[in-house]
C-alpha cells in the first residue's frame, strides 16, 4: 500500500517537473529576443492601413505608434544600417501618410539609408516614397498612377423616402453639412465650396512637400500629373523616380552586403531604448468618436470610439505623476458628444495648470476633436489635417413610414407633453423645433465663445472661420485655429521645450494606453468590464444615447480623398 502510494507521488512529481519545463520552453520561445545580425537592414511592408495607435495583442497592423517608436531605436541601433520600404496600395489618411513619411526623414539624419520602393499605387503611395533617399518603382508594367485627389458625397435622401424613413435633422452653421447626405439630394453651394477648397489645400500641400523631398519645381509634378500619361517610364525621366525594377533585384542587391529583417520581427526585440532619462514625456494616443464612458468598440458610423472616460483617466494620471514634465496628446477625431468632447477639454486645462500639454492633430481633429484641444499649451496640425467644423447638428429619424409599410404600429402613454419629443414615429412638433433649436444655438455660442478665448481671438473673428466649416491644417494656421504644422516628433520637441528641459538632455516616454496583453483581449472578448466584448450591448447603448439626445459637435460622415 506504501509502495503504491510513493510511486503514484513519483510519477506525479516527474508530471509536474515535465510540464514545468515544457511550460517554461514554451516561454523561452515566446519571451527570447530575435537574433539581429550586426550589418542589417529592415524591411517594412507598408500596405492596407496605416492607424495612429493599435494596442491590441499580436496585431500585424502598421501604427504611427510602432513606426515612431522602433524607427527611433533603429535610428541608434549599429546592427541596422538602412530601411528598404515596400509600398503597396494604402488606406491610410493623407495626414498619417505625411507623419510617416516625416518619421522616416528624422530617421535618415543617422545618415543611414532608405530605400522605397512602390509595388503599385497612385499619388499617396508616391507621396510617401518620395521622403526616402531613393524612389524605385515596379518594372513589370505601369502600376504607378498619378492623377490627383477626387471627393465624392452619397446622398441617401430618395433611398431613404423610397423605404419610408425620413431624416429630420437641423444644425448651426451653414458649412456644418454632416447630415446632407440624409437631408439633400445634391452639394448646397456651402458644401461644394468647403470641400473644394479642402481637396485644393491638401493636394497644394501635397505637391509641395513632393517637389522639396525631390527637387523637382512644383509645376513640373503638377502638369505631369495633370496629363495622366499612366506611363512609369515618363515618371522616370522626369525625375519623378530613380529607376524601374522588380523587387528581387532590389533585395538581390542589398543582401550582397546586408541581412534582411522584417520590421515586425525587429519590433520583437528589445534594445536598444531610445527614451532615457528620468524627466518623462507622456504620450497619450486618442482616436475615435467621441463618447461618454470607455474607450473601445465600434460607433454607429464604423468608427473606433474615444470614450472621455478613459481619456481624462490617462490625463489624471499623467498629471499626478511627477517623473512625467509634460504630455503630447495625440488626436484622431470627428468629433462627438459636445459633453464628452468638454469633459476631456476640462481636464486638459486642470492639466495644463501643472505642465504643458500638446495636441498633435493626425488626419482629424475636427468639431468636438477641435474643442478639447482648446485648452492645450499648443495645438500642431500637419498640412493636410481636416480640422475646424465649429459648429453643431443635430435631429433623429423617423421611421413611421417604414412602420407603415410592414405593417408595424406603436401606441404611446406620455405624462408630459414633451416626453416623446424623440419619438421616431413622428417629427418635431413647431415647438418643439423651436426648443431644440435653442439648445443646439445654446451650445454654438458657447463653443464659439470657447475658441475666442483660448485662441486669443475677437468672437466676430472667429464667427468668419465657425459656421461648422472644415479647414486643412495650413489654413487653419493662417485662421489662428491652431498654431503651427508640425507632427507627433514635433510636438514631443515642443513638449520637452516648453518643459524647459535642455534639448541636449535625454528623456523617457510614457505611452498611452499600453498595448493589451493576452489575457486582457480574452477579458475583453469575454465582455469583462467593457461593452466591447458584446457587440449588441454596445450598440444599444449607442442608439440609446442618440434617441435621448443628439445634437452633436460631429462629422458623422468620412470624408475619403483618393
Amino acid at each position: 500500500m506504501r509502495k503504491g502510494i510513493l510511486i503514484t507521488i513519483l510519477v506525479l512529481v516527474i508530471i509536474i517537473i515535465f510540464l514545468a519545463l515544457g511550460a517554461g520552453y514554451v516561454y523561452m520561445q515566446f519571451t527570447r529576443e530575435p537574433h539581429v545580425a550586426g550589418n542589417s537592414f529592415l524591411k517594412i511592408n507598408l500596405s492596407g492601413e496605416i492607424v495612429d495607435s493599435d494596442d491590441s495583442f499580436l496585431s500585424k497592423k502598421h501604427s504611427i505608434r510602432d513606426l515612431w517608436y522602433h524607427l527611433e531605436r533603429a535610428r541608434i541601433d549599429n546592427r541596422i544600417k538602412g530601411v528598404l520600404l515596400k509600398i503597396s496600395y494604402l488606406n491610410a489618411g493623407w495626414a498619417v501618410v505625411e507623419d510617416t513619411g516625416r518619421i522616416i526623414k528624422n530617421f535618415r539624419k543617422s545618415g543611414k539609408k532608405v530605400y522605397a520602393y512602390i509595388e503599385g499605387g497612385g499619388l499617396r503611395e508616391y507621396f510617401l516614397a518620395t521622403f526616402a533617399d531613393k524612389v524605385y518603382a515596379f518594372k513589370g508594367g505601369d502600376s504607378l498612377i498619378l492623377n490627383g485627389l477626387a471627393a465624392e458625397a452619397i446622398f441617401l435622401k430618395k433611398t431613404f423616402s423610397n423605404l419610408g424613413i425620413k431624416a429630420e435633422y437641423y444644425h448651426i452653421g451653414e458649412y456644418k453639412t454632416g447630415a446632407n447626405m440624409f437631408t439633400e439630394d445634391h452639394l448646397t453651394p456651402a458644401h461644394k465650396e468647403s470641400l473644394q477648397k479642402l481637396l485644393d489645400d491638401i493636394f497644394e500641400s501635397t505637391l509641395e512637400k513632393i517637389a522639396g523631398n525631390r527637387n523637382i519645381p512644383k509645376e513640373v509634378i503638377k502638369k505631369i500629373i495633370s496629363e495622366f500619361s499612366l506611363s512609369s517610364a515618363a515618371c522616370v525621366e522626369a525625375h519623378l523616380i530613380d529607376r524601374l525594377v522588380y523587387e528581387d533585384e532590389i533585395i538581390d542587391d542589398l543582401e550582397k552586403e546586408h541581412k534582411i529583417i522584417d520590421f515586425n520581427i525587429y519590433k520583437e526585440t528589445g534594445s536598444p531604448l531610445p527614451y532615457l532619462g528620468q524627466d518623462k514625456i507622456a504620450v497619450i494616443f486618442a482616436a475615435g468618436e467621441i463618447h461618454s464612458g470607455c474607450s473601445g468598440g465600434k460607433s454607429l458610423t464604423g468608427g473606433n470610439i474615444m470614450g472621455a472616460g478613459t481619456v481624462t483617466k490617462q490625463l489624471r494620471a499623467v498629471s499626478k505623476n511627477r517623473a512625467v514634465k509634460a504630455v503630447v496628446l495625440r488626436i484622431d477625431s470627428p468629433g462627438g458628444s459636445p459633453f464628452a468632447s468638454d469633459a476631456i477639454r476640462r481636464e486638459v486645462e486642470l492639466l495644463v495648470k501643472k505642465k504643458p500639454l500638446i495636441i498633435s492633430m493626425s488626419n482629424l481633429g475636427a468639431s468636438g476633436g477641435y474643442q478639447l484641444s482648446l485648452s492645450a499649451s499648443k495645438i500642431l496640425v500637419l498640412p493636410q489635417t481636416i480640422t475646424g467644423s465649429i459648429g453643431v447638428l443635430g435631429g433623429k429619424f423617423i421611421f413611421k413610414g417604414l412602420y407603415d409599410k410592414v405593417g408595424l404600429k406603436k401606441a404611446l402613454l406620455k405624462t408630459t407633453e414633451y416626453a416623446d419629443w424623440f419619438s421616431d414615429y413622428r417629427g418635431f412638433s413647431t415647438k418643439e423645433k423651436k426648443k431644440f433649436m435653442t439648445v443646439m444655438r445654446r451650445i454654438y455660442d458657447s463653443f464659439v465663445s470657447l475658441v475666442a478665448k483660448n485662441r486669443d481671438l475677437d468672437i466676430e473673428a472667429v464667427e468668419k472661420i465657425a459656421r461648422g466649416r472644415v479647414w486643412a491644417g495650413n489654413s487653419a494656421v493662417e485662421s489662428g485655429l491652431v498654431d503651427r504644422i508640425g507632427g507627433l516628433l514635433d510636438a514631443i520637441d515642443e513638449a520637452k521645450k516648453l518643459a524647459k528641459i535642455p534639448a541636449e538632455q535625454k528623456v523617457g516616454v510614457k505611452v498611452y494606453p499600453r498595448k493589451k496583453s493576452l489575457w486582457d483581449t480574452v477579458y475583453e472578448l469575454m465582455g469583462v468590464g467593457t461593452e466591447a466584448g458584446n457587440p449588441v450591448a454596445g450598440i444599444k447603448a449607442q442608439l440609446s444615447m442618440f434617441k435621448r439626445f443628439f445634437p452633436a459637435l460631429l462629422l458623422p460622415y468620412r470624408i475619403e480623398i483618393n
